[in-house]
C-alpha cells in the first residue's frame, strides 16, 4: 500500500469526518451485536430505523471517502453482512436476511444522496 498517496488523498478531508463516520459505524455495531436493550427504538418501527441508520452511515462514509463510492458501499455492505451473520452467536439476537436487505438499501441510498450533494 502506498501510504504517501493515501495520506495525500485524505489530506483534504477534515479529520472530524473520519472520526464521525467510524463512530457511527461503531454505534451500529453496538446496536446490532449488543444486548437488545441497547437497540434504539422509535415510533417508526425497526425497518425504518435500520434503513435510516445505514443511510446516515453510507452517506457519511461516502462524504468522507468521496473518490471511492463503490468501495465505500461494498465495504459497508460487507460489514453489514458480517454484523447480521454474527447475530447467530449472540443469545437473544435473531439474524434475518430481510434485515440485511433493508440495511443494504439504506447504504446504497446514503451513498447516492451523498454523491448528489457533492
Amino acid at each position: 500500500m502506498n501510504w504517501r498517496r493515501l495520506s495525500e488523498g485524505l489530506a483534504g478531508i477534515p479529520a472530524r469526518h473520519h472520526i464521525i463516520a467510524w463512530i457511527l459505524l461503531a454505534l451500529i455495531v453496538v446496536a446490532t451485536l449488543g444486548p437488545i436493550s441497547l437497540r434504539p427504538v422509535t415510533p417508526f418501527g425497526p425497518d425504518v430505523e435500520r434503513f435510516g441508520a445505514f443511510v446516515v452511515v453510507g452517506g457519511m462514509f461516502s462524504l468522507t471517502y468521496p473518490k471511492q463510492p463503490v468501495a465505500v458501499a461494498a465495504l459497508i455492505l460487507l460489514a453489514c453482512g458480517l454484523f447480521e451473520y454474527a447475530q447467530h452467536f449472540i443469545p437473544g439476537r435473531h439474524p434475518d436476511f430481510a434485515n440485511f436487505l433493508v440495511k443494504s438499501a439504506g447504504i446504497i441510498a446514503g451513498v447516492i444522496v451523498a454523491r448528489l450533494l457533492r
